[in-house]
């Protein structure tokens, strides 16, 4: 160890005599950088430990969200607080990488539609996140789902940025559709929907209910910037997006059709850009 360390001494002096005359004699500049690192001192950053991440791991906690009725018939739900911050960064970093053109399913086949110009992403079911999520909306279904039958179904980001937009539509099929994971012998619909904002750096992109007369035509926001709804110059609400905020409406009526009154639009984004979570349980 002794001789090594002796023979490296002796090199380091040979090099830092030797760099006067090579720095004089356009030896390569990356010969040069080479020498120069060997000659520099370490500093303490040279043994620092390597860089450790700050992000903390997602843990399913529950969430303190409040509600207020919107519209009793239909059943309208505005519930604040459904997302935690936590909750938003965990679902934006599963959905991220599979955002694609939006799509509608008509007469069975998905399409693309100059009604529907956002993205779309699908979110995996076994994210740690989007099972604390979606167990949320279960629990808060309460009685409307039987348990062994009916499932809280795969759920979607969706992301609206400058000028894009869902014209009316609404969120029922007009037929229960198949279930091709059991040999299509079962059949279900939608029968409620939740919209839970994640992201709303944007103007405009309000989510509007033509149809729907709200027992407080606007309720104002708890920073008090603004309404958090408020009354459509052509009828009906519209629901500024606020993030971690949620709308929850029911789709059927007991017999199982669409209620038509429950039809809606998300209306353009001006500048920035809106994303969303959207959950469809499903009834059989």
């Amino acid at each position: 160890a002794i001789t090594n360390i002796l023979g490296l001494s002796a090199y380091t002096a040979l090099v830092a005599i030797s760099l006067p005359y090579i720095q004089q004699h356009n030896i390569p500049s990356r010969l040069q950088t080479s020498l120069n690192k060997i000659l520099s001192p370490p500093t303490d950053d040279t043994f620092s430990d390597p860089e450790v991440s700050t992000t903390e791991p997602y843990i399913c906690q529950s969430q303190n969200y409040t509600t207020q009725i919107v519209s009793l018939d239909p059943l309208v739900i505005y519930i604040h607080n459904f997302l935690s911050e936590a909750d938003i960064t965990s679902l934006l970093e599963a959905g991220e990488p599979a955002f694609k053109p939006s799509y509608v399913v008509k007469n069975g086949r998905t399409q693309g539609t100059p009604d529907r110009t956002s993205w779309s992403a699908g979110l995996p079911a076994d994210d740690i996140a989007v099972q604390c999520v979606l167990a949320r909306a279960e629990g808060f279904l309460g009685t409307m789902m039987a348990p062994g039958r009916d499932e809280i179904g795969p759920p979607q980001l969706v992301r609206y940025t400058k000028g894009q937009r869902f014209n009316v539509h609404h969120d029922w099929y007009d037929d229960f559709q198949p279930d091709v994971r059991t040999g299509r012998r079962r059949k279900w619909n939608r029968i409620a929907s939740f919209f839970a904002i994640l992201e709303d750096e944007c103007t405009g992109g309000e989510t509007w209910f033509p149809k729907i007369e709200a027992i407080t035509p606007q309720h104002r926001r708890v920073d008090d910037e603004g309404t958090m709804w408020r009354k459509h110059n052509d009828g009906g609400i519209a629901f500024k997006p606020v993030k971690g905020n949620a709308v929850f409406w029911v789709n059927l009526h007991e017999n199982g059709t669409g209620d038509g009154r429950v039809v809606h639009a998300g209306l353009p984004v001006g500048d920035g850009l809106k994303t969303a979570m959207n959950i469809w349980p499903r009834r059989y």
